[in-house]
Order: C-alpha cells, then sequence, then structure tokens
C-alpha cells in the first residue's frame, strides 16, 4: 500500500506566502517529494507482539486520576492576599530561625560561675555575673570577711570604657 503524498497543488496552498517564484516553489516541493519517496523504500523491521502491545498500552488514555481538589488548593492559594499571607508566615519562621533566640551552651573551658576561696574572701566570676552587670567588663563580685562568724561585706570589681575606669562597687 503506497501513502498518499501532497499534491503540488496542495503543497502551494500551504507554502506559497514562503517562496517569491513559482520555481523555487516546484523546486522545494520536488525535493520534499524525493524525501518522502526514499522514505518509502526503506525496510522497516516488523514489531513483535509485545513491542505492538507496549506501544497499545503506553497509547490508549488509561484511568485517569480525579485532581480536582488539588486544583482546587492550588486556586485558593493563588489568590493575592493568600500568597502574600503565607509568604509572610514562612518569611517570620525564617527569620525566627536565623535571628531567634539561641540557647548559647559555655565552652568547657568558660563556666556559668566560678567560685574562688582564698581564706575569708570567696570570688564570684563567670557568665551569669556577666549577664548580671553587662555594662561593667570582667566584673566579679568578692565576698569578703575579716572573720569566720564576721558578716560579708559584697564588692562588685570591673572595668568601663575598655579598662580606662576601674571600679568598685559596695553591694
Amino acid at each position: 500500500m503506497r501513502n498518499q503524498r501532497l499534491s503540488f497543488e496542495e503543497f502551494r496552498t500551504l507554502f506559497q506566502d514562503h517562496f517569491e517564484s513559482e520555481e523555487q516553489l516546484r523546486k522545494e516541493y520536488e525535493s520534499f517529494r524525493a524525501v518522502f519517496e526514499r522514505l518509502d523504500t526503506v525496510p522497516v523491521p516488523e514489531l513483535s507482539t509485545r513491542e505492538k502491545a507496549e506501544i497499545f498500552q503506553r497509547s490508549w488514555p488509561g484511568p485517569r486520576q480525579d485532581w480536582s481538589w488539588a486544583w482546587g488548593w492550588l486556586a485558593f492559594f493563588r489568590q493575592p492576599a493568600v500568597t502574600f499571607a503565607v509568604g509572610l508566615v514562612f518569611g517570620c519562621i525564617l527569620m525566627l530561625a536565623v535571628l531567634g533566640p539561641r540557647s548559647v551552651l559555655p565552652s568547657p573551658a568558660e563556666q556559668p560561675l566560678t567560685i574562688e576561696r582564698t581564706g575569708y574572701t570567696q570570688t564570684y566570676r563567670g557568665t551569669i555575673i556577666r549577664e548580671l552587670y553587662p555594662q561593667i567588663e570582667n566584673p566579679r563580685i568578692v565576698l569578703e570577711r575579716t572573720a569566720p562568724s564576721a558578716t560579708p561585706q559584697r564588692v562588685l570589681y570591673g572595668t568601663i570604657n575598655d579598662g580606662e575606669i576601674y571600679v568598685v562597687w559596695n553591694l
């Protein structure tokens, strides 16, 4: 069985605007026809029954899934106000994750509170004392006693203005 090809009149109707002269149009038609005549003479191997069945199954429209609920939700989220609100919520969550409070664990070298005892004197240092007095650099609280039964005197030591001013404050 030979395939029916375009006649010259059909070709002219379809492509008349693409060529300047009748001669160019006829030349293009001849090259078009020559290509398809060569293709008609090329042997095509026969497909097996299994390959034919696979092609048929791929081309046959199978059971369609109902995605109408998904399109409904998508249409809801494509509204400008909803899109803006969702973007705002995601932005806030992202900002909290990036800039939010972090639990800073002290390094093993830096204890939250260290106590030094020498005689009747106790010196308290560490991150807790720095958090209590953030305006003072290198703060330390010293509990001084003159005797074991005397009432202790609390004094805060530290510096301010990059170590230029030494601070001694009776608490």
